[in-house]
């Protein structure tokens, strides 16, 4: 997989209010955890995967799938519950509030397997790696406004387009790149420098999974926090990308702009950019947590 990386200046108080609403549900005393956004940045990135496998058989002798995508993700921070005091776990893990791609399957799974809230998407042009110049549209289907009138159709809700600015170079190990920074909490940025020493091949994605009760269109019948770890390999050096802005749409159905605290319809300059490609096999992801 070849993943373009575009960072992207955030709101840490919006980023923890998508923590309070889809990790930490129900009770703290029930959890035992508490998650919390680490930065006051998010990650988006566009991920082409030429070929995914299932890897148990007989599945893995079926065939194989590709698919491009287009997520945010940021970094939150687990703390246990110990007695009533919390505790931070010794790494960050990585939440994924809006993903989009263009292969159903892998829409479906990932939604019902692992939580991810995945959405159709339609990419332009196709595929989008060494497109030059550096111009790609991400559109999904939208309601404008809501209204009796309005009708669900496919608009932008991501534009990338050449910029002229200057680049910083990546540095790192995806997807700890450029993570190097001072966090405001000593104890978590103790944490962070000790990690950052020995930085693992694996890491960890957490995420809600839920299903909505057939009887009742405001809630679950089913909610769980997921833990899924990713295993990365054949790691290659990131590259920086051409200076690009990036300007981020703004919907009555969807709002990533203002869930994130990021400027809407504005052209953004991203704080860092790069291409990495790399391997990555995901297994043993489990519950954390189920909200009966």
């Amino acid at each position: 997989m070849t993943i373009m990386s575009f960072r992207l200046p955030a709101e840490q108080s919006k980023l923890q209010a998508l923590c309070d609403r889809f990790l930490n549900i129900g009770s703290l005393k029930d959890r035992g955890f508490q998650y919390r956004a680490a930065f006051d940045f998010v990650d988006m990135e566009v991920v082409t995967y030429p070929k995914m496998v299932f890897g148990e058989q007989p599945v893995s002798e079926w065939g194989y799938a590709s698919q491009q995508e287009l997520y945010f993700r940021f970094f939150v921070w687990k703390f246990l519950s110990v007695s009533g005091v919390l505790f931070p776990k010794p790494k960050p893990e990585l939440f994924f509030p809006f993903i989009f791609v263009d292969n159903p399957w892998s829409m479906i799974s990932g939604r019902n397997v692992i939580g991810f809230p995945k959405n159709m998407a339609q990419f332009n042009p196709t595929p989008v790696l060494d497109v030059d110049p550096l111009r790609i549209s991400i559109s999904t289907p939208v309601m404008e406004i809501y209204s009796p009138a309005t009708a669900l159709s496919w608009q932008p809700i991501v534009q990338i387009d050449p910029n002229d600015e200057p680049v910083r170079p990546p540095g790192g190990l995806w997807p700890w790149i450029g993570l190097a920074s001072r966090i405001s909490d000593p104890l978590l940025n103790s944490l962070l420098q000790n990690f950052l020493k020995v930085v693992p091949n694996t890491f960890s994605s957490v995420q809600l999974k839920q299903f909505r009760d057939a009887e009742s269109p405001a809630d679950a019948c089913y909610q769980a926090i997921v833990s899924t770890p990713f295993t990365l390999s054949n790691i290659r050096m990131p590259k920086p990308l051409p200076s690009v802005a990036v300007t981020i749409k703004k919907y009555g159905s969807l709002d990533i702009p203002g869930s994130l605290g990021i400027p809407e319809n504005t052209p953004l300059q991203p704080l860092l950019q790069y291409a990495v490609s790399l391997d990555m096999r995901v297994s043993g992801a489990k519950n954390l947590y189920v909200n009966r």
